[in-house]
């Protein structure tokens, strides 16, 4: 689970969900208690409690085993699909969590004293929980989340996401007309914009926008002092029917519809969601035009003096939508959520060629932007950079057989990258395909669909060595099964 999510969820159902990402990171079938102790730094008593509320948890999961007898813990089928399925549900369940809904979006329109009668606690527990939920979170981020509207719902929506709260609420809540209406609303925006959308980044808009709803709700709109963050609108057409249809729909003035629009815009670029061919929908666009043509100049220069001759169309349209992130007013907010994490590359590589490719690319943009990046801006870039180079450096042929969708939230650009490594690894046997259709097996993600019934792997963060090893048995065994089961005789020489 990613540290900074950890707030939003009690300490007693964090136990249980440490056990059961322990439980899944090991792949042994019993763990004892000293073991569980251990690893959870808690006494033997407490592991007996734990472990205790884990079976009990299990059992509401059909799908896997977990049994405690004489202080071991015996478990089967526990997979990461099945760990996020239990940190979702505790969130939910969690008052911390329920705290955080009630402060920011009281979807419920309650008062304090009300929301403290329906969870059961008295006003002092209330304040006090509200008061370690700030200080977990970080005083200085929830004085900057009140200051802007923009980051506000970014951050909320960033927090209902990882937790797919909306797939677990009830249908007095995902029936009522007006989410019907907004998700109607997310559909229209994806049809008059040419949006062909994965699963999960349909689910990643539509909650964008639920949030949105939720808020302008509750009396908190967006403001002028929030344009500074957002993208400036050109006036196509597409754009022009989308604010028409927000005025009607929704009864916004006019300028509101505007406002509204600049910031779906800007959410599609900052999730590279928004189609190549409309990114003539911005005005910051004739910046990006003029650096990813400086870019691609340059690639074609080296691959020049190289005796190199390939097509680079795709790399150029791929620069193009990260440039049109790492330029737009809202990079920098994007990065207030992610300060500290400043990981690798999902696959490290040594590799001297991209890493300099990697450097002449993040020089070019930051002496194109307007405000100087700082080092923390200059790490996220060089990372977006490394998704688009690194893959067309090191791509070479593979025999395919197994097939996965690879679906992350944040868009075409990291799926290509996670889709381009695995192809340059070789030995894996792989179909990578865009949609999810009847032949696929393995359903790559960092939201789980509970719409699915095929195996999913859930990555919310930079996966483990444990969880790329545990992939990659995946892949063997369904490879080997599918072989095992094509022909009777599989030997040649017969």
């Amino acid at each position: 689970m990613i540290e900074k999510f950890k707030p939003f969820i009690d300490k007693e159902r964090r136990l249980v969900i440490q056990l059961f990402e322990f439980i899944e990171s090991h792949r042994k079938p019993s763990h004892t208690l000293n073991e569980i102790a251990d690893f959870l730094d808690i006494s033997i008593y407490k592991a007996n409690i734990v472990s205790k509320n884990a079976v009990v948890i299990a059992q509401q999961y059909p799908e896997i085993t977990l049994a405690f007898e004489n202080d071991c813990l015996f478990t089967d089928d526990i997979n990461n699909a099945v760990v996020t399925k239990i940190i979702n549900k505790q969130a939910y369940n969690s008052l911390p969590f329920q705290i955080f809904l009630h402060t920011f979006l009281n979807i419920y329109h309650m008062s304090d004293s009300e929301f403290q009668q329906s969870v059961g606690i008295s006003a002092a527990t209330y304040f006090r929980l509200k008061k370690n939920l700030n200080n977990a979170i970080g005083l200085e981020k929830i004085r900057s989340l009140k200051k802007s509207e923009i980051f506000m719902r970014y951050y909320i929506h960033t927090v209902l996401v990882y937790f797919s709260y909306f797939d677990f609420s009830p249908d007095s809540l995902t029936q009522h007309a007006d989410f019907i209406k907004m998700k109607q609303t997310a559909n229209y925006a994806m049809l008059v914009w040419h949006i062909n959308p994965s699963r999960s980044q349909q689910k990643n808009f539509q909650y964008f926008c639920l949030v949105n709803l939720l808020r302008a709700k509750n009396n908190s709109p967006l403001l002028k002092s929030d344009l500074s963050y957002l993208v400036t609108l050109t006036s196509q057409n597409e754009l022009l029917l989308f604010m028409n249809h927000m005025h009607k729909k929704w009864h916004l003035l006019k300028e509101d519809a505007e406002i509204a629009t600049r910031y779906y815009i800007t959410f599609l670029i900052t999730t590279y969601s928004l189609p190549n061919k409309h990114l003539d929908f911005i005005q910051e666009n004739t910046i990006n035009q003029v650096i990813t043509q400086q870019q691609i100049q340059h690639v074609a220069f080296l691959l020049e003096k190289q005796g190199t001759n390939i097509d680079i169309s795709d790399l150029k349209n791929k620069l193009a939508i990260v440039n049109a992130r790492i330029l737009s007013p809202f990079f920098k907010t994007d990065l207030f959520h992610y300060a500290k994490k400043q990981g690798p590359n999902l696959v490290p590589m040594n590799n001297s060629q991209a890493d300099n490719l990697i450097s002449e690319f993040t020089d070019m943009v930051a002496h194109t932007s307007a405000s100087p990046f700082n080092t923390v801006e200059i790490s996220e870039i060089n990372k977006i950079y490394g998704l688009v180079v690194l893959p067309k450096l090191l791509m070479r042929h593979t025999d395919l057989q197994v097939h996965i969708v690879i679906d992350f939230t944040s868009g075409r650009i990291l799926n290509d990258y996670i889709s381009d490594i695995f192809n340059t690894l070789g030995d894996l046997h792989i179909t990578i395909d865009k949609n999810v259709t009847d032949n696929t097996e393995i359903y790559l993600t960092d939201t789980l669909n509970s719409t699915l019934s095929i195996h999913q792997i859930v990555w919310k963060s930079k996966p483990s060595e444990n969880e790329w090893r545990a992939f990659y048995n995946l892949i063997f065994s369904l490879r080997q099964n599918k072989i095992m089961n094509s022909n009777a005789n599989i030997n040649p020489l017969q």
